[in-house]
C-alpha cells in the first residue's frame, strides 16, 4: 500500500460496465522523500475511487491483485483508493 495525493479526475466517454457510478482519480504516489517534506512524487497513476476523495486530498492506494479484492466479481482495476488519510506522521 502506498500514499498518494489526488491531482485530478479522469473522464471516459466509454468505460467498462463495472466502473458505472464510480470515479477514476489521477494521483501522484509518494516517494520516501515526499514523507521527509520534499515535493517529489512518482509518476502519476489512475486510481479507482468509491470513497469520494477530492482534489488535493491524501489517500492510501492499494495496487496489483489486492486492488481487485473489494469487488464481488472480477473487475479490471490495478489501483484502488483504500482509505482517505486525514493525518499522517513520519519520523
Amino acid at each position: 500500500m502506498r500514499m498518494g495525493t489526488v491531482i485530478g479526475r479522469v473522464t471516459l466517454t466509454v468505460k467498462h460496465p463495472s466502473f458505472e457510478g464510480e470515479r477514476l482519480l489521477l494521483t501522484l504516489p509518494w516517494k520516501q522523500t515526499t514523507f521527509e517534506g520534499q515535493d517529489t512524487f512518482a509518476p502519476a497513476i489512475v486510481v479507482y475511487d468509491q470513497l469520494g476523495a477530492g482534489i488535493g486530498q491524501h489517500i492510501a492506494i492499494s495496487e496489483g491483485a489486492e486492488a481487485s479484492c473489494p469487488f464481488p466479481k472480477p473487475t479490471p482495476v490495478d489501483a484502488y483508493c483504500a482509505a482517505l488519510v486525514d493525518e499522517h506522521f513520519y519520523k
